[in-house]
């Protein structure tokens, strides 16, 4: 039997695999290539010969994201391009796009899907589905802390995620960061996987790994990247929910009820099972998270949320972004489906107040 902890592998996941072009001596960059790699390509500018910047996108650790229109396949996608250390070493680069190649299988509708991964020249690459949303945490940072049906929509979003990748790899960077909120309220969640690059190296140990970043990482990720499994990613994920309903990251042995005082009487016990030390104390993969997360808000509620991944998708209805540039909003917080002694509780207040003003 397998072991639970690990991620399995699959036949028809294997054989979905494109096989790997050879990967290309690596060469150093030119001045100018050099150049736009640190400083980044400008709209119209053409990366190898194939892809035309509109825009940047973000930049961060690894590199540098455009939108580009694809020429030979006439569509718009993400491009990333990496920092030119990340080419120092011929085998860093086979295993980079070995990685990259060994998720582009996964077919989930909250990961962005990656096409590509390439090394062409000095230039090292992939290419991903184009996301129209704002990160979570752009969008925490201006809505401040989110209630709890909105925390659970999310993470139970990316536990189902998590369910069907976890067969494959792990993510080792779950962070608000790495999380898109769409314009119809939905997330999808990116760079699945990658954090190896950063990790499995020595001589790239923690590169473009900030301090904000390694807050999310599990203890025994951050002293050893050969020894993390699934459960790696069940850590950050408990960071996550004390985060998203807290507006803050766990400090010290602050409880996350004392914070958030009308959160339900489990709560600490859940986020202590999330964020154990040891891999074996925690919830052993997203699952059985997600199911201990929906007990958790039917005991605040009453109501017990959607079991499956696509009644969760339908809860939303799309919401355009605005042009002032506000980011979309998550879902209320106010259940669809309120238990009758709660909304009575809610008329009766209502019924008081309006009493009171005809006075």
């Amino acid at each position: 039997m397998n072991d639970p902890s690990k991620p399995e592998t699959s036949g028809s996941a294997q054989s979905a695999q494109t096989p790997l072009t050879p990967t290309p001596p690596v060469t150093q960059p030119d001045k100018e290539t050099l150049k736009k790699l640190t400083a980044g390509f400008k709209p119209g500018d053409v990366i190898v010969n194939r892809y035309e910047v509109q825009k940047m996108l973000g930049r961060g650790g690894m590199g540098m994201v455009y939108l580009v229109h694809d020429r030979e396949m006439n569509q718009s996608m993400a491009l990333k391009t990496l920092l030119p250390q990340y080419l120092s070493s011929s085998h860093a680069v086979k295993r980079f796009v070995r990685e990259v190649n060994a998720v582009r299988s996964l077919d989930h509708p909250c990961i962005v899907k990656i096409y590509d991964a390439q090394q062409i020249g000095s230039i090292l690459y992939y290419t991903m589905e184009y996301v129209d949303g704002t990160s979570l945490f752009k969008y925490m940072k201006k809505k401040g802390r989110l209630g709890l049906g909105s925390v659970v929509r999310v993470l139970s979003l990316l536990c189902h995620a998590l369910e069907h990748a976890h067969q494959y790899a792990i993510h080792r960077d779950l962070s608000p960061d790495n999380v898109m909120v769409l314009s119809n309220g939905n997330i999808k969640l990116l760079d699945f996987g990658l954090a190896k690059l950063t990790n499995v190296e020595s001589q790239f140990t923690m590169i473009g790994v900030s301090l904000g970043k390694q807050q999310y990482m599990a203890p025994e990720q951050r002293m050893s990247a050969a020894e993390v499994d699934k459960r790696a990613d069940i850590y950050s994920l408990g960071v996550m929910f004390y985060e998203l309903i807290s507006g803050q990251l766990p400090k010290g042995d602050t409880k996350i009820t004392d914070l958030v005082p009308d959160l339900p009487r489990d709560a600490d016990a859940f986020v202590k099972k999330a964020m154990a030390k040891d891999p074996n104390d925690r919830f052993q993969d997203a699952r059985e998270f997600r199911l201990a997360l929906a007990a958790l808000y039917k005991q605040s509620t009453g109501v017990a949320i959607p079991g499956t991944e696509a009644e969760l998708v339908q809860q939303q209805t799309p919401v355009p972004v605005s042009s002032g540039g506000d980011v979309t909003p998550l879902p209320v917080e106010v259940p669809r489906h309120a238990p009758q002694g709660v909304l009575a509780r809610i008329l009766a207040i209502v019924s008081d107040i309006l009493s009171k003003f005809r006075r």
